[in-house]
């Protein structure tokens, strides 16, 4: 069996089309690690005057929070 510090080798990366968090590790096998959620949430934050929602700025703003998470994930994984 392997450890959590052995399965975790590799580098997270965000596939900003299926909003997914991905574990690519070194022999080339991804691992689906997480979905990102919170599009219902998220999309109320882009609420214009006329109750419109500005699709563009979401979907933008949940790539930021993805790439985010994976950035934050990669940092922890090569900290000693």
């Amino acid at each position: 069996m392997k450890t959590l510090k052995e399965f975790l080798k590799g580098k997270f990366v965000y596939d900003n089309y299926g909003q997914y968090i991905w574990l690519v590790q070194p022999d080339g096998n991804h691992q689906k690690i997480a979905d990102l959620r919170g599009w219902g949430a998220i999309q109320n934050l882009f609420k214009e005057k006329d109750g419109r929602i500005n699709m563009d700025a979401a979907a933008d703003f949940q790539d930021e929070l993805g790439q985010w998470y994976v950035n934050t994930l990669n940092e922890k994984l090569n900290k000693p």
